[in-house]
């Protein structure tokens, strides 16, 4: 039997699905709205602003700090890596719960958007052609 060491592997074999192209644009344009916003929220040090400059500093890093965890998990999902599904799932949820939110106030247009980029994200990710290309092994293609 292989040890778990000698399974892993840096890309997956084969062709990608469609479903994981989808994911990787999805979650990388993600990444590139949260990095906007974050520096759109650091700008704001420059100019007239409401919030403290330690709550405009530490909305900043958060807000950086998920753009790079999302071009991480946008790039992995590329890759065909097994580690982004989860990465990708917990901020599709995160984005689906901004939706609906959005629902609710007078942003009602922007949030049928978020959420439907969420939920086709989430179904391409859970598609069987995506699940099956992200959990390959070296020694799949062997076979």
């Amino acid at each position: 039997m292989n040890a778990p060491a000698t399974r892993s592997r840096t890309t997956a074999p084969g062709p990608r699905p469609w479903t994981a192209s989808v994911v990787a644009a999805t979650v990388g344009v993600e990444a590139l709205a949260l990095l906007l916003s974050a520096l759109a929220l650091f700008t704001t040090l420059f100019t007239g602003h409401v919030l403290p400059v330690a709550g405009i500093v530490f909305g900043t890093v958060v807000l950086a700090g998920g753009a790079v965890w999302l071009a991480a998990a946008a790039r992995g999902a590329w890759a065909g890596l097994r580690w982004p599904r989860a990465a990708v799932l917990v901020s599709q949820a995160f984005l689906l719960i901004v939706g609906l939110s959005f629902l609710q106030m007078a942003l009602g247009g922007w949030g049928l958007v978020v959420a439907a980029v969420a939920v086709v994200t989430i179904l391409c990710l859970l598609a069987p052609s995506t699940v099956a290309w992200m959990h390959r092994t070296r020694d799949d293609a062997a076979r």
